[in-house]
């Protein structure tokens, strides 16, 4: 269903102070209420290629896919929606594109990409992401970070071998365990969250965490719900004025009213018994 008047975005990616090329990307279909967000890597220019492969493959797959789907259907087996399913299978496909065109173009070996993807459906979000592009959600005046990123510094904090302070000082932040295109299969991993009405959701890539704290990401949101426009441009000047060291990208979604199917009319009159 589209979310025109239920979801208000924005959008920004800026190359940052110090590279001299943005290898994110980033990408919306509002009919679909669909986001997306890529922090490519690799050669020359290898890695915006890489971003820009798994953006445009999500956002067209979805496409075609979204008449095809059973909405509102859950898969028996894995306990998650067809939409979560669907999203999943197209950030697969985007990692199999460009694991082929790394394989069969020198100019590209070895390039890859993080993704982070958001479908917002049924008053429901459906997150697949790979890699530390992160997505946030700020609900109720607090931000929560709702991914975990794929890094050597959350592995070795998961495994028991730094505390989140001694890792954040000794270990390299921006080592990924998981990417796409870069080895033969990827683990796509998948969350489901409820969506209320005044929550706002946020996909960056590490060029603004690394540059910007959360607590400060919060206020600025917090400031700025009103104005996504505002708000998104606004953290991107904060991680500029902190160093810029990286391409830094937003992606920026306001839950402004319901956007629930019609099946679920009777979820909501039985909120009166």
């Amino acid at each position: 269903m589209a979310l025109k008047g239920k979801v208000a975005t924005a959008l920004a990616t800026d190359t940052g102070r110090v590279r001299s090329n943005n290898e994110d990307a980033v990408g919306e279909d509002p009919d679909i209420g669909l986001l997306v967000l890529a922090d490519g890597m690799g050669g020359y220019n290898a890695g915006e290629i890489a971003s820009g492969i798994s953006v445009t493959t999500v956002l067209d797959l979805m496409r075609r896919q979204w008449p095809e789907l059973r909405h509102g259907e859950i898969d028996a087996d894995s306990g998650h929606s067809v939409e979560t399913l669907a999203l999943r299978e197209a950030v697969e496909q985007a990692h199999r594109t460009i694991h082929s065109v790394a394989q069969s173009q020198p100019q590209c070996a070895g390039m890859g990409t993080t993704i982070v993807a958001c479908l917002l459906h049924d008053d429901r979000l459906s997150i697949a992401y790979v890699g530390d592009s992160r997505l946030y959600r700020f609900r109720n005046g607090r931000l929560e970070q709702i991914t975990r990123d794929h890094s050597l510094v959350e592995e070795l904090i998961a495994r028991g071998h730094y505390s989140r302070e001694d890792a954040s000082r000794l270990v390299r932040k921006n080592i990924v365990t998981r990417a796409l295109g870069v080895e033969s299969d990827v683990g796509v991993d998948l969350i489901e969250e409820t969506a209320e009405i005044g929550d706002v959701v946020l996909l960056c890539s590490d060029g603004l965490t690394d540059m910007v704290d959360d607590n400060q990401i919060g206020l600025t949101l917090d400031r700025h719900a009103a104005t996504l426009d505002h708000a998104a441009l606004e953290l991107v000047t904060l991680a500029n004025a902190a160093g810029g060291k990286d391409n830094v990208s937003v992606v920026l979604a306001r839950v402004d009213s319901s956007f629930a199917r019609g099946r679920r009319w009777y979820e909501r009159l039985m909120e009166w018994f």
